[in-house]
């Protein structure tokens, strides 16, 4: 059964990726996954079919001219017969739902002799609905368990095929019985399901597993370990049917599967720094402050394997940990974590700008401007939400928009960008809007992004369409960096530097739409900006880049990946934000000061410092 390869193929396998080095033979889904022994969970059938497996198990006995459901005889009760429990429900499901597809997968405990016609007669509400060579259908009934010798197989009807261990010594005719191969995974390897299965291992099976695609059968395995790292195992060995005890969790695990795993179509150039100025201890003009909304490291590095081992982040040498709790609770969210850094104190979560009691904060746009120094606040996202709020507004509730917007006529901030045009249109009390006081007091109000690209004007308000600031994975463009490098060129000759907050905002939607495609290509819009200040950084040698998050959101772990070919696979916790200190990278004249785990009010502490300075 196992085919031996050449050495030629098996090293084309070894070279073929770090962690994923065997492709997956083709996409699954839910209906790949096999309910193994069904019947003894606590909801028979159900659970499994509603959570839209494609096969599910159940072992027989003949009893008193009837089947009854169970692993053992002493397991036998007179409430637990195969038609109450499986045929049915079964029945009543398949009327209901026409397009559903299923393979019952009946073990013979005891005698086939007497188990088959018992199965013949008790599925005949069924007939309808099998599917068998030359009859589509949506019902695959397999006889697995003590089957039949194969001489008396083609005897049975044409709808009953039959789950077997090995197809050698099979005849044509036989083979046409022949519905599953089932065997013991450790037939082959002996393995916890934690980790990667050994290169050997896996072309050992492999092999097993070609061999019986060759003669156009499926396979399953059983005695398999049931763990998520297992399931894609089987899944990169091109296994066909998934077993299982978790329901939920295989089910879940693969519902979300297309969601949660990622392959980049091309890796991006990314900037190779000088190092020239990198921790100098020497005047900073300029400060550049990145932050990647829910960025932790977990998504940091899933667009580092997508962009096929390189990262503009990971450049830079002096890195450290902030510690992002609010004042009220242990997990922040982007207005408490915003306003800790950008005004150096701990505030209640929704709290933007403000102390726990309510008391204004001034923040680093402010210091910055009072230092004669030119400011900005870019964002992808809605320019009065919590992250650019935090620069200009002061207000105890993030979801009060109106009053956000109505802050900024009080910034001395010079360049804003974003989106949320609406909210800066509202009449105020006094009257004006924000939009029209901003223009009242000098600014240049723009709404398309080209125009933002092109203007001169020495203050702006940049409101851009929805659409604009829409995901990456829609079709955005290159947004940040190009907004960035604007903003750049903008404020180089000015004599006493700038300051300048630009936010990858989306990086946390991806974080909660549990997406981790759009995790990591709203990274790597994040990081191209990031290289674009590195390299600016290095042009002008008195600048300071800090790159660091408000918190992490999803609890991404990654499962598996492949830095060759920008393959990254992974699993979310949450649809939140999470606890976990989130890196602070630096790059830049006194970015040794970064170093170490510290609060996040500390990166103001340490700003600030350098602004006055």
């Amino acid at each position: 059964m196992i085919k031996i390869l050449s050495r030629a193929a098996i090293l084309a396998l070894l070279v073929a990726g770090n962690g994923f080095a065997f492709s997956q033979t083709k996409p699954y889904s839910v209906a790949d996954a096999h309910s193994h022994n069904d019947y003894k969970n606590n909801i028979p059938f159900f659970r499994a079919y509603e959570k839209g497996f494609g096969s599910i198990e159940a072992d027989v006995y003949a009893v008193d001219g009837q089947l009854m459901v169970a692993h053992a005889t002493r397991e036998i009760v007179a409430s637990r017969s195969f038609k109450k429990l499986y045929i049915e429900p079964l029945t009543q499901k398949l009327a209901a739902d026409q397009q559903r597809r299923l393979r019952l997968l009946i073990e013979i405990k005891n005698d086939y002799r007497a188990v088959l016609p018992l199965v013949m007669s008790e599925l005949k509400p069924l007939e309808q609905y099998f599917d068998y060579a030359g009859r589509p259908g949506r019902l695959s009934i397999v006889m697995t368990g003590a089957v039949p010798p194969p001489a008396v197989m083609p005897n049975y009807p044409a709808w009953m095929s039959f789950d077997v261990n090995s197809i050698n010594g099979y005849t044509d005719s036989q083979l046409t019985k022949i519905g599953l191969v089932s065997m013991p995974f450790t037939k082959y390897v002996r393995w916890n399901g934690k980790g990667v299965l050994p290169v050997a291992d896996f072309l050992k099976i492999k092999a097993g597993i070609d061999s019986v695609h060759k003669a156009g059968k499926s396979i399953r395995f059983y005695e398999t370990p049931d763990t998520k790292s297992s399931w894609l195992a089987l899944m990169r060995l091109g296994v066909d049917v998934i077993g299982t005890d978790k329901i939920e969790e295989l089910g879940d695990f693969l519902n979300h599967k297309k969601a949660y795993e990622y392959v980049a179509n091309a890796s991006y150039p990314i900037y190779q720094p000088t190092y020239k100025t990198d921790g100098a201890v020497k005047t900073v003009k300029n400060i550049i402050l990145c932050i990647g909304d829910g960025m932790g490291l977990a998504q940091i590095y899933a667009t580092y394997t997508a962009n096929r081992g390189q990262l503009n982040i990971f450049q830079m040498l002096n890195i450290g940990f902030s510690v992002t709790n609010a004042a009220d609770t242990y997990i922040t969210d982007s207005a408490a974590g915003a306003t800790a850094f950008s005004s150096g104190q701990k505030t209640n979560n929704r709290a933007i700008g403000v102390l726990p009691n309510g008391k204004p904060l001034k923040s680093l746009a402010v210091y910055s401007a009072e230092a004669g120094k030119k400011t900005a606040d870019i964002a992808v996202c809605d320019l009065a939400d919590a992250t650019p709020a935090a620069f200009y507004a002061h207000q105890s509730e993030r979801s009060k928009f109106t009053d956000i917007a109505n802050d900024i006529v009080k910034s001395p901030v010079d360049i804003f960008l974003g989106s949320g045009y609406a909210n800066f249109t509202q009449p105020t009390a006094n009257g004006p809007s924000p939009v029209d006081q901003m223009t009242q007091r000098g600014y240049t109000v723009i709404r398309k992004f080209d125009d933002f690209l092109n203007s001169k004007a020495p203050k702006i308000l940049a409101l851009m369409d929805d659409s604009v600031t829409r995901p990456k994975v829609s079709g955005r463009g290159n947004y940040l960096p190009l907004a960035f490098n604007k903003v750049v060129n903008t404020f180089k000759n000015h004599s006493q530097g700038f300051f300048m907050m630009a936010e990858g905002s989306q990086v946390d939607y991806g974080g909660h739409n549990n997406n981790l495609a759009q995790v990591v290509t709203e990274n790597g819009d994040f990081d191209r900006m990031v290289g674009d200040a590195m390299r600016f950084a290095d042009q002008d040698g008195e600048t300071l880049v800090i790159v660091t998050a408000d918190h992490e959101t999803g609890g991404l772990t990654l499962l598996d990946g492949n830095i060759s070919n920008g393959y990254v696979s992974g699993d979310f916790s949450t649809n939140d934000h999470t606890g976990t200190p989130v890196p602070v990278f630096a790059y830049g004249p006194h970015s040794l000061d970064f170093r170490g785990v510290y609060s996040n009010t500390a990166i103001f502490d340490k700003l600030l410092k350098l602004i006055k300075k």
